[in-house]
């Protein structure tokens, strides 16, 4: 019997639980996937480390600046641009002055910063919930390794679209609480991570680039300049619409669904960079929620304790995910008290 289960060991989940087992109680951590990280989600390629989820780290807090320096000072993260390009089909517009801030990076991969925050919290990995009740005070979760996890409260951070289907009927009782849940809708990606011949040039303005108008390119980013081992081999990261995507998300051939996105970006930058030496494709089917809630957490003690957090709650990116865990930290004590 656990005080707590966190599903989910993104940033939200992992914030979520490191606060939990800072103030005494029993949690676990139960996470679908062999890693930790969510979409902050970094992938080992050709002897680098490639970024094939979250991009980039930036700060409007204090306390979240604060989190980020004591991650600087262990070399986790790196002060990496203050400039993000936009690309339209006329060509690269510099960042206005006010657009200019730090924008950070792991050396390592994002996924260094979750390693980092799970250190000694206990974690269930390669391991889903499938279905989920209660009995008198305590959950009960069933996992499709048919384990029987109890535990006094839940905090989910995985998507809404995930969350539903385990929770809806056990929610019966708490309409708001459902409402708000299924009010969430997420869109889709497809990545490319592509490496490319080291004898081409890659200019600085190519560093960080958003998009602008494009029916297929949101994302281009210069990966290698993140790590090190730049000098090796440049690899590139694109990313695409969510109208792209949606369109793309049930085609079996990854080389189909990813072919795209390369062809469009030797259009619209340089021709070379539509035929990488290698590249591989990964599909987010709930990549960035279309519109967040607005609060850091949601919270019922009906039928029993549970919080939902993630950056689906609270906003769009790294920083607000990490808010929604502390925040679902702090909430999920007040209703273990009650």
């Amino acid at each position: 019997m656990k005080d707590v289960i966190v599903i989910g060991a993104g940033i939200a989940g992992i914030t979520c639980a490191q606060q939990l087992k800072q103030a005494g109680l029993d949690i676990t951590i139960v996470e679908k996937s062999a890693g930790v990280g969510g979409r902050m989600a970094t992938r080992r390629l050709q002897g680098t480390w490639v970024d094939h989820g979250a991009q980039l780290i930036s700060v409007k807090s204090d306390s979240f600046g604060r989190f980020v320096r004591k991650l600087q000072d262990r070399g986790i993260v790196q002060e990496w641009t203050r400039d993000v390009y936009q690309l339209s089909a006329s060509g690269l517009i510099a960042p206005e002055a006010d657009a200019r801030h730090t924008r950070y990076c792991c050396p390592m991969g994002m996924t260094a910063i979750a390693k980092y925050l799970a250190h000694e919290i206990p974690i269930i990995n390669n391991a889903r919930i499938v279905s989920v009740s209660h009995k008198d005070d305590k959950w009960q979760l069933v996992t499709d390794r048919q384990e029987l996890l109890e535990t006094a409260a839940i905090v989910s951070t995985i998507p809404a679209p995930q969350f539903l289907p385990i929770f809806e009927e056990v929610l019966a009782a708490a309409p708001n609480f459902l409402h708000a849940v299924q009010s969430v809708t997420f869109a889709p990606s497809v990545t490319i991570m592509a490496g490319y011949n080291a004898s081409n040039s890659v200019p600085l303005e190519w560093q960080a680039i958003r998009c602008i108008n494009d029916p297929i390119l949101d994302w281009i980013s210069y990966d290698s300049s993140k790590h090190s081992d730049k000098a090796i081999q440049p690899v590139f990261v694109l990313q695409s619409t969510a109208d792209f995507a949606k369109q793309s998300m049930e085609e079996p051939d990854l080389e189909i669904a990813g072919k795209p996105l390369l062809n469009q970006v030797g259009r619209l930058l340089a021709k070379w960079l539509a035929s990488p030496e290698w590249w591989q494709v990964h599909r987010w089917r709930y990549a960035l929620a279309e519109e967040s809630l607005g609060v850091s957490c949601l919270s019922t003690a009906i039928p029993l304790p549970l919080i939902c957090a993630g950056d689906w709650c609270a906003g769009k990116n790294i920083e607000a995910a990490y808010h929604s865990g502390l925040a679902a930290a702090e909430s999920a004590i007040e209703l273990l008290k009650a």
